[in-house]
């Protein structure tokens, strides 16, 4: 016998795990994706745009590395820019609001993982000046920091 507290809870629970849930993350395959590190450019695949927890983005910029089978990295978090955020998230999921945007970047990281998806060192993390720009058909991200080579990406929408 199900004491009633407890029948209660078991329908409930149905109805909140089917819920849809906004993540707060666009994930795009770009027609075309450059990053540039350590003055290498690299070819990338997938394209992530996510707000930071605060008024910010972190965009993210993941290449497929053909000769481990592994992956990598560049990631751009941005201060909050002078207009509202691009990405626009309801229960239905994200999209990019591809009006112009720039913001200011408060930090770059870099990072490789290998074929079985871990890192195969600790990132690259550090504060960094820049921008990060979205228009209508262009998402680019450029860092220069004392000390550290340029860190640059660039994807077409």
């Amino acid at each position: 016998m199900i004491p009633l507290w407890m029948a209660s809870l078991l329908l409930a629970v149905p109805i909140t795990a089917n819920a849809p849930v906004a993540f707060g993350r666009l994930e795009h395959r770009p027609s075309n994706c450059r990053i540039v590190v350590d003055g290498k450019s690299l070819d990338c695949e997938r394209l992530q745009i996510a707000t930071n927890g605060s008024s910010g983005l972190r965009l993210r910029f993941i290449g497929d590395d053909a000769k481990t089978g592994g992956s990598y990295q560049l990631s751009f978090v941005s201060l909050k820019g002078g207009q509202d955020s691009p990405l626009r998230c309801d229960r239905s999921g994200c999209r990019l609001d591809r009006r112009s945007w720039s913001a200011s970047l408060l930090s770059t990281s870099w990072v490789r993982f290998d074929a079985r998806g871990l890192p195969t060192g600790l990132p690259a993390t550090r504060t960094a000046k820049g921008r990060c720009w979205i228009d209508a058909t262009t998402v680019s991200c450029e860092s220069h920091s004392r000390n550290v080579p340029t860190l640059s990406a660039e994807a077409q929408l």
